[in-house]
């Protein structure tokens, strides 16, 4: 048997995937299996994890079809056989030493969960890196029940950074939410873990590379503004579900994260995203207030719970204080919202605003938002189809055909769209980030059908 299983969930990450298994490969500690799941890639990732597994024993390929984070990491937990379980994720990757140094530190520990530290890592001319150290200093190196530090509630969740006794996880029923198309499902089950852990033991190491900048991530995604709402609600099931007692410890912890957790991720959000996101915080912070949620909280300090009622009162206020200074009005890329007209008369207003408008994709989705838009009014002179490479198609529905990297230079007066299916559009998102073109909204099949319903404008 070995002594510890990595998880390693898999969907479309062809260009960092090398790369993640072979610091896998490199680990000092050689009794590991490496369980690569892959979730219905449509790149070349189930070709490479093949490939990889040829030559190590150790790598365990696991095909199914796309059925989302949730159940590709359950999926995972359940076939793990060791004792301890790791978790890397298939875009970032490791020190040569990691699950060595960590395996290290349970021998002779009751801890349930050891964790590192790790590096946020982000590829732009080069490389850059910058430690993180989540925690307070006086917890490294001792065993500590985490209920009782609430602190540690709020570091990054960074559920890969560590390694989890399999025993404490099946006993205590600890497993990810698996809602198809949600995210953030990693917050839920960190909470779970923590607050079911009788011991939890630090070490100071980062052994790990988190990537920061990978675009397909949930920062720059409009139908994942709000999924974070949706795995602290599955936290508040769960406080509900627990004794009495268990409750009157776990609310005070749980409303303190929430308003971290919320606040961290209205500040890290694309700037189109933030006011939509800010208005649901006051919403709900509003309805915690008034169940009494942050009576007991112990507040990092006065400023953050002053910050909670300015939230409250004058969201306005909040947000132009905070506000980043690319932002963007916000009805130009919330897609999901329940709103959907103003939604799309921000889009309509973006499309008459711009220099030129860009649909970057020329086939079926393409010509029919070409069709819709020029139906309310938009010339088709301000439209002009893209394509990675041009063939020798010049022009489609009386609208030019163009190679996306030929447009680059119209720099701010540059509004694209998105038009191709919902698997194909993260790689084009890609091209358009190393074109440096950021005024994008994604066309998904949600928008299609709210662009083609009758009055949508």
């Amino acid at each position: 048997m070995a002594d510890i299983s990595v998880i390693v969930p898999v969907y479309n990450v062809e260009p960092y995937l090398e790369e993640c298994l072979d610091s896998l490969r490199a680990q000092t500690h050689e009794n590991m299996e490496f369980l690569c799941i892959n979730d219905g890639s449509t790149d070349r990732s189930l070709e490479i994890l093949r490939r990889y597994a040829e030559t190590d024993s150790r790598i365990r390929v696991i095909d199914k079809r796309n059925e989302g984070y949730g159940k590709t990491m359950n999926r995972g937990l359940e076939l793990a056989s060791s004792p301890w379980i790791g978790i890397v994720e298939s875009d970032d990757f490791v020190e040569g030493n990691m699950f060595e140094t960590l395996y290290r530190a349970s021998e002779g520990s009751t801890a349930d969960i050891i964790k590192c530290n790790f590096y946020k890592y982000t590829e732009k001319e080069g490389s850059e890196t910058q430690r993180s150290r989540e925690y307070p200093e006086a917890l490294y190196g001792r065993e500590f029940c985490p209920l009782l530090c609430p602190e540690v509630y709020e570091a990054h969740s960074s559920i890969w950074a560590g390694i989890y006794r399999k025993e404490f996880l099946d006993q205590n029923r600890i497993r990810f939410h698996e809602t198809p198309g949600a995210s953030y499902q990693d917050i839920s089950f960190h909470f779970q873990a923590l607050s079911c852990a009788k011991r939890m033991k630090l070490i100071e190491d980062a052994l790990i590379y988190y990537r920061t900048d990978n675009i397909g991530s949930s920062v720059h995604n409009p139908d994942k503004v709000f999924c974070i709402s949706d795995e602290m609600h599955r936290i508040e099931d769960y406080i509900n579900g627990q004794t009495t007692e268990r409750q009157a410890a776990l609310w005070p912890v749980f409303a303190r994260k929430k308003f971290y957790d919320y606040r961290w991720n209205y500040l890290r959000l694309a700037p189109e995203f933030q006011y939509a996101f800010l208005r649901l915080m006051s919403e709900e912070f509003f309805a915690d207030e008034k169940a009494k949620k942050f009576e007991k909280v112990r507040w990092i300090n006065e400023y953050n719970r002053d910050e909670l009622y300015e939230i409250i009162k004058e969201p306005g206020s909040f947000f132009m204080r905070t506000k980043k200074k690319r932002y963007v009005d916000e009805r130009i890329r919330i897609a999901g919202t329940s709103d959907r007209k103003i939604y799309l008369k921000g889009v309509l207003q973006e499309i008459r605003e711009s220099k030129r408008t860009v649909l970057y994709g020329a086939g079926v989705r393409g010509k029919r938002t070409a069709e819709k838009l020029m139906e309310k009014g938009v010339p088709a002179s301000k439209l002009v189809f893209a394509v990675t490479r041009k063939g020798a198609e010049e022009e489609a529905l009386g609208i030019r055909v163009e190679e996306i990297g030929s447009l680059a230079s119209c720099g701010d007066g540059l509004f694209v769209m998105i038009t191709v299916k919902e698997d194909n559009q993260m790689e084009l998102l890609l091209n358009l980030k190393r074109l440096g073109i950021e005024n994008v909204v994604l066309a998904g099949e949600e928008f299609m059908e709210a662009l083609e319903a009758p009055g949508a404008f």
